[in-house]
Order: C-alpha cells, then sequence, then structure tokens
C-alpha cells in the first residue's frame, strides 16, 4: 500500500507541474516526429505513394536517471546523464515499371548513452530505455556504432494484397504492433510498453523475409524468417554473426491481424507466434531445444480522445527467467485546454519470473508520460517509471526513474 500510495503522489505531482508547462508551451501543431523504422502499416502505405526519393531524419536527446536500489544484493547506484540517437532514412522507388508497386528503404542510426539502463538495466526483466537498445554500447563484434540499421526492398502485388519483403530489419516491425505502446521516440521508452520484452530479447536487425496476405481488408496474416545470432545462448561459442550462415536456426513468427472500425473509432487486434530456433539455457539451468512464445497485442479508440491498449504473453519458462507478460494501458489527447496535440500515456505491465526459490513472483512497471508538441518539427516529454519487485522478488528495492526527452524531426 506504501509503494501504491506514493507512486499515485508522484503521479500526481507530474500531471500537475508539466499540465502548467504545457499551457505555456503555445500554440498547438500537428508534429511530424514520428518512429523513423516503419512498421508493416506505414511500409505499405509507403509503397501505395507515387514518390520516387524521399529522406526523412530524426534526432532524439534524452536524461534519464534512476533511484539508488539493492537488488539482488548489489547496491545500484545512482546514475544520471544524457544520451541521444539519431537517424537518417531513405525511400527510394527506381523510375522503371518493374519498380512500379515497390520501394527501397535504407536507415542508417547511431546513438550514445544509455541512461537509467547503465545501472539499472541488467538487473530487470525489462529495461528502462528502449530508445538506448541500439546504441553504442550495444553493438554487436559485427556492427559499428555508426551503422546501416535497416535496408530492405517491399514489393506490393494483387493490388496490395500481397505484400513482401526481403532485405534487413528486425520481426516487431512486423508482429507485436501496438498504436499506443510501440514508439520510444514518442510514446513510453520502457521496454514492457515498446514491446514483449522475452520476445524482444530475440528481436535483431538482421537479414529477413517476409509477407503479408490480407484474404480482406480488415484481416492481415503475416510470416516472417530471420537470421539469429543466437543471443540468448548458454555458451558465447554457440553465437554468430547475423550474416553467417542466416538458415541456422532462424527466428520465424506468424501474427494475424484484424482491424475494425465503429465509425471513426478504430481498433486493432493481433494474434502472434514466435520461436527462436536454438538450444536455451535459463538462468535455473532448464534447458530447451528453442525458445517460443505467444502473445496477443491491442488497442482500441474508445473516443476521439480516449483509446487503451494491451498485451498478454507466454513464453517457454525453460528457455527464458520470465514466462508470463501483461500490459495495459491509455492514450489521451488534447487533456489540457488548448493543446489538442499533446498526449498523456499511461501504463502498468508484469513479468512474472521463473527461477526459483526467489525470483518467482512478478516484476511490475508502471510508466507515465506527457508529450508536449512545441512546433510541427519538435516534441518535448517528461517521463517517469517505476518499477516494484524487480526479478520477481519483494526483497529487492523498487526503482524509480525520470526521463526528459527531446524530439526533433524533418
Amino acid at each position: 500500500m506504501v509503494k501504491k500510495g506514493l507512486l499515485v503522489l508522484v503521479a500526481g505531482a507530474f500531471l500537475l507541474t508539466f499540465g502548467n508547462m504545457a499551457l505555456a508551451a503555445g500554440e498547438e501543431q500537428e508534429s511530424k516526429s514520428e518512429e523513423v523504422k516503419p512498421h508493416l502499416p506505414e511500409i505499405q502505405e509507403e509503397v501505395k505513394e507515387n514518390k520516387t526519393f524521399e529522406i526523412h531524419g530524426g534526432v532524439v536527446g534524452f536524461y534519464q536517471g534512476s533511484t539508488i536500489a539493492t537488488v539482488e544484493g548489489d547496491r545500484l547506484k545512482t546514475k544520471f546523464g544524457p544520451g541521444i540517437v539519431a537517424d537518417l532514412t531513405v525511400t527510394y522507388r527506381p523510375p522503371l515499371p518493374i519498380f512500379e508497386n515497390g520501394k527501397f528503404f535504407v536507415r542508417v542510426h547511431t546513438g550514445a548513452g544509455r541512461g537509467s539502463d547503465h545501472n539499472a538495466g541488467d538487473n530487470l526483466f525489462a529495461n528502462l530505455n528502449t530508445l538506448a537498445d541500439n546504441s553504442d554500447d550495444f553493438q554487436t563484434d559485427f556492427d559499428d556504432a555508426f551503422w546501416l540499421a535497416e535496408a530492405y526492398y517491399a514489393h506490393e502485388f494483387w493490388n496490395g494484397r500481397f505484400t513482401f519483403i526481403v532485405g534487413k530489419t528486425e520481426p516487431v516491425v512486423f508482429i507485436d504492433n501496438n498504436d499506443f505502446a510501440n514508439n520510444p521516440n514518442s510514446q513510453f521508452v520502457g521496454k514492457p510498453f515498446v514491446n514483449n520484452p522475452v520476445m524482444n530479447s530475440e528481436d535483431q536487425l538482421a537479414p529477413i523475409m517476409a509477407a503479408t496476405y490480407k484474404p480482406i481488408e480488415s484481416i492481415a496474416i503475416t510470416a516472417l524468417g530471420v537470421s539469429s545470432s543466437h543471443p540468448n545462448a548458454p555458451l558465447e561459442s554457440s553465437q554468430k554473426s547475423i550474416y553467417s550462415n542466416v538458415f541456422d536456426q532462424p527466428m520465424i513468427a506468424f501474427q494475424v491481424a484484424y482491424t475494425h472500425s465503429f465509425g471513426e473509432l478504430v481498433g486493432n487486434y493481433r494474434v502472434y507466434y514466435w520461436n527462436a530456433m536454438y538450444h536455451h539455457e535459463n538462468s535455473a539451468g532448464d534447458t530447451s531445444p528453442d525458445g517460443w512464445g505467444v502473445g496477443i497485442s491491442c488497442d482500441q479508440m474508445l473516443t476521439q480522445k480516449l483509446g487503451l491498449f494491451g498485451r498478454v504473453a507466454y513464453s517457454s519458462e525453460d528457455a527464458f527467467d520470465s514466462d508470463w507478460f501483461w500490459s495495459v494501458g491509455a492514450n489521451l489527447k488534447g487533456i489540457v485546454p488548448g493543446r489538442d496535440k499533446d498526449e498523456l500515456g499511461l501504463g502498468v505491465a508484469g513479468l512474472k519470473g521463473t527461477v526459483g526459490p526467489d525470483n518467482l513472483g512478478t516484476e511490475f512497471h508502471t510508466e507515465l508520460y506527457y508529450r508536449i508538441v512545441l512546433t510541427e518539427n519538435f516534441a518535448l516529454s517528461p517521463d517517469i517509471q517505476y518499477v516494484a519487485d524487480p526479478l520477481g522478488n519483494s526483497d529487492n528495492d523498487g526503482i524509480f526513474a525520470g526521463m526528459v526527452r527531446a524530439e526533433f524531426a524533418f
């Protein structure tokens, strides 16, 4: 009860302080600061457009820190620090008839700084700063800090009913999407509100083939196969480059998505399965010939200003330290008078541990952000997170983390 009461007080102070900031921020503008990594609907929209060449870019700067906490006997010191991520994207349709229904996409990425994850990230089932996932501290031996993150070709057939993609990108472009909890650039930054954290531990920017078929306008069926470096293999010697033996025990995934509209109120409902097909071992020493999971991701507009989202997923308990995962939350637009483009997001999530005797409980995450759209190209977001019972152990201290995020896009 003390933890819950403290969280409510902090959330109330957060809303009051930054609600007043928003009132003083000036006339609202529609923001162009969008995720530079397109998901499948955006890919299909880009293919339909007639533009031959487009170039876009974005920079997200942040300052994040977390409180002192003791987790599994380790004293995590307070860590505050800045960080930055930047992307440059190019889409190109060669002026040839064969490419009339296709488009090339390239994204170059760089990043530095981990914020709260510098100390806390490795001591949680789900980290606190998804923005930093592809920054320099996280690069493998096979990629530099400034590297070609994505490069693929997408082509539509049969008047858009079938889309085929081949090249280099990641599985979460195609599965586990969510309109309100999927974009760390402008929405939640905590991992359990961006994607399924267990599946995300297998997610890599790697050689991939994917296809989507729409038998009717409201249903989309997606399948993919992606090369894996075997990141969760028990021995480092069992890992490999994503560019070598790309068909050796890859990750595969399937998703069925249903879209329905109640007037102008759109809802999306997705069911997916994934399997990383190499040998896994969790922290308890349990082994599995592969790592697999199933999940559901939903989002629904209830009014023009209020949308709800939810996820629930199960993963093999013999392969991972957490099996059950869930998250729920809300997105509210224009809650401050005169600030119609501003957004507030609130989410609660849980990850259940599988490693006894101490880590069988649930790690709870709560996150709250308020996104202030200042100009057409610039937005500012204060964000606060709280994690109770890290690693599913009630004896571990809770962790508070705060962030200020600035987005610029062109």
